[in-house]
């Protein structure tokens, strides 16, 4: 059987990408899987393979779960092609020319949006499971993005821990009020506790007096020598 060798890149940059090589008998839901490992997505959501031309412009949909396989009003009224079911339709149907490109959009919220283009037409190698990534190029990005991520999506951890990480979050304020709207999470009387420690350490530093030890200091630096006034001469 044939191996098909393709190249995944992500939309906006060619720099991060994945090389996979997968039978012409296998399906479009082999390769969303195969994709969704080597970018380490983790397959929660919605997504669609779209075959294209030249110009990445999408044509025909295969799409992952049936409940997106009817057409909407809009579509029906633009005369789009019915769309195909991933998990029966074999890639070896819209191979049409030796450099076919497809267009993969995962997760609709987040339109994670990736260009495929076949590479070689290899023979299969027996002691291969396929479908296999062949060569990884970059880091791959963080699936909840800050700046697109659907928040009603994520739960109050997995927001969290994105703005942790985030390097363009820089105001700890936004990680704190996170963590105080996670009712399910935080006691408010924990906060309020917290809020009143902080204020006890503010006032302490704010009164205009030292502490108990810088006083005694003082009051030793003052003290006056019993001799003092005493001269024998």
């Amino acid at each position: 059987m044939a191996v098909y060798k393709f190249k995944i890149f992500i939309e906006d940059n060619e720099d991060i990408y994945r090389e996979i090589e997968i039978l012409s008998g296998q399906t479009f839901e082999d390769f969303h899987n195969c994709i969704q490992d080597s970018f380490n997505f983790d397959k929660k959501h919605a997504s669609s393979f779209f075959v294209s031309d030249d110009y990445w412009r999408k044509d025909q949909e295969v799409t992952l779960r049936k409940e997106d396989i009817d057409l909407d009003a809009e579509e029906i009224k633009k005369n789009v092609a019915p769309k195909r079911l991933m998990s029966t339709t074999k890639i070896a149907k819209y191979i049409d020319n030796p450099r076919q490109r497809f267009m993969y959009v995962f997760d609709p919220n987040v339109k994670w949006s990736f260009c495929i283009e076949l590479m070689k037409i290899l023979e299969e190698n027996t002691k291969v499971t396929y479908p296999v990534c062949v060569k990884t190029l970059g880091t791959a990005p963080k699936q909840y993005k800050q700046s697109a991520m659907a928040k009603e999506e994520l739960t109050a951890d997995q927001l969290i821990e994105s703005m942790l990480n985030d390097p363009e979050v820089a105001d700890e304020s936004e990680i704190y009020q996170a963590i105080k709207n996670d009712t399910n999470g935080i006691d408010e009387g924990d906060l309020n506790h917290l809020e009143a420690e902080e204020g006890e350490d503010t006032e302490q530093s704010d009164d205009g007096f030292g502490s108990e030890e810088d006083s005694d200091n003082n009051d030793d630096d003052n003290e006056i020598p019993e001799d003092y006034g005493n001269d024998d001469n």
